[in-house]
């Protein structure tokens, strides 16, 4: 993937249903959507996060089939990238063909799990919150989904992000009282600094005891 990629994937599972999605996310996604959509307005204009009824058609000008269509645009989307998403009749044809239309009009085909990435990459979420995407699709117990949406929701990277701003904050005061005696910073005693170090430690063996949860 690049910088510049504008990807195009079916993201319901594969088979008969009543709808199926259709997402393309990158630089290029509304403008793929004006040359593949007809409605009342282009793409371009519609403002984002509202859906509009309209039809999609071909590279050969054929009608594919009757969708709604909705523009995600930057930052404020799932990929945090420009993100066009078209809900169209379920069934393995109709999908297909709608992805063939975007492909034709620009877009490259997703990876598994590209979307996620792009997510990551443009700080939309931690690594844990992209694993935690991963885990909540392959939850087969309820403490197995409670602990993967607990990790979605950014609770672990943030039990993380206090550990680390800890252990930072603690090595600066003990640079600081040595590297500049002048300035007059004291030193933890050695009873408090190694309270504080306990107190990290606990933390993070309270994480270590949990992970096995992650793997339920």
């Amino acid at each position: 993937m690049t910088v510049s990629d504008t990807i195009a994937a079916i993201s319901t599972a594969p088979g008969e249903g009543a709808i199926a999605l259709v997402r393309i996310s990158g630089a290029n996604a509304i403008q793929i959507g004006d040359r593949i959509f007809r409605g009342k307005e282009q793409p371009s204009r519609f403002s984002t996060h509202v859906q509009h009824l309209g039809e999609i058609f071909s590279a050969e000008n054929q009608l594919i089939d009757q969708v709604v269509l909705s523009v995600h645009r930057a930052p404020a989307s799932y990929t945090g990238e420009d993100l066009v998403e078209i809900s169209c009749h379920g069934g393995t044809l109709v999908s297909a063909k709608i992805l063939e239309a975007c492909l034709r009009a620009g877009a490259r085909a997703a990876g598994p799990g590209e979307f996620t990435e792009c997510a990551f990459l443009n700080g939309k979420m931690d690594l844990t919150q992209a694993e935690a995407v991963i885990d909540l699709i392959r939850a087969r117990t309820d403490l197995a989904l409670r602990s993967a949406t607990e990790q979605l929701e950014g609770r672990l990277g943030d039990q993380i992000r206090k550990i680390r701003d800890e252990l930072v904050a603690l090595l600066a005061h003990i640079n600081a009282s040595i590297d500049f005696p002048e300035e007059g910073i004291d030193p933890d005693e050695d009873e408090t600094l190694c309270a504080r170090l306990d107190s990290i430690r606990d933390a993070i063996a309270v994480l270590l005891a949990t992970a096995d949860q992650g793997r339920v």
